[in-house]
């Protein structure tokens, strides 16, 4: 997983999100947009000049980070250019999986109608309040370390945030700073950073992520509208077997009109070559 690079502009400047969650379709997710190079988005304080959207039609693609089957699952959204970035991410991980992504099982673990605001950013360390109606959840349960995950990893894809501690009523009592490294576990054995959920994709298609599988050997296939595999191949990992490492390929496919289709990452099993650890990936395929 590669963290967005970003410099800060100028002292005491801080990245500041006041945002409701619940599912909302934010569009179809964002295809191949990034932001323009030599870019420097910062972190500036919430309803301050600089942080509305730029007039320059320039776009933005960052990570959000939400849950399936009870593990970390990574998306993008694409937004018009703010150097208040901290805002955006905590805007659309508030706002929810979008509707092509709640068909495909994706969820988040944040309660409804939760507030999210960062209020400090000091040495790489930004505070975030967590405000939901109801009890404080002070209990480390599977969910509230989702919650927090989420955020982190959603906040910590950005170069000057490294770690991320709470306040508030939500994690009453939790002082602690929490880096990627704490929720590590919560990543599933493959992780698909690109294409995403809904992307028209080209052909050929690369097909990035993470994984932790055995001796590293990464799994793929693209099935047309019908099921049919359309392409079929393997890559390796960077790191397996115990260790998590980078995977990439580029995969041409066939297929005689746009249509849509399903990118399938997967291990096969060492013990009988079943797939398994599978992550199917909803897209548009073009001829």
């Amino acid at each position: 997983m590669k963290r967005l690079g970003m410099v800060v502009l100028g002292m005491g400047l801080l990245a500041a999100a006041c945002v409701k969650s619940g599912a909302a379709s934010l569009g179809s997710p964002p295809g191949a947009a990034s932001p323009t190079p030599g870019q420097s988005p910062s972190v500036k304080p919430s309803g301050s000049p600089s942080s509305s959207p730029s007039s320059s039609g320039r776009k933005l693609t960052f990570e959000v980070w939400f849950v399936k089957g009870g593990k970390l699952f990574v998306t993008r959204r694409t937004e018009p250019f703010s150097v208040a970035v901290g805002k955006l991410s905590l805007d659309a991980l508030a706002a929810g999986p979008s509707a092509p992504e709640l068909a495909a099982q994706i969820r988040t673990d944040l309660p409804a109608n939760a507030t999210l605001t960062i209020t400090a950013l000091a040495g790489g360390n930004a505070m975030v309040d967590v405000e939901p109606p109801g009890q404080a959840l002070q209990q480390e349960t599977p969910a509230v370390r989702l919650e927090k995950a989420q955020i982190v990893y959603t906040l910590t894809q950005y170069s000057t945030i490294r770690k991320v501690t709470f306040k508030g009523r939500a994690f009453s009592g939790d002082t602690n700073l929490y880096s990627r490294a704490a929720f590590e576990d919560l990543l599933p054995a493959i992780l698909v950073e690109s294409p995403v959920i809904g992307q028209r994709i080209a052909n050929p298609v690369t097909v990035s992520g993470t994984a932790n599988v055995f001796e590293a050997t990464v799994s793929l296939r693209i099935l047309d509208e019908n099921g049919k595999t359309v392409a079929n191949t393997f890559t390796t990992a960077t790191c397996g077997t115990g260790c998590r490492g980078d995977y990439s390929v580029s995969v041409p496919y066939s297929v005689d009109h746009e249509q849509r289709g399903t990118v399938e990452v997967y291990e096969s099993s060492a013990k009988d070559g079943s797939a398994i650890n599978v992550v199917d990936i909803p897209v548009t395929l073009t001829p």
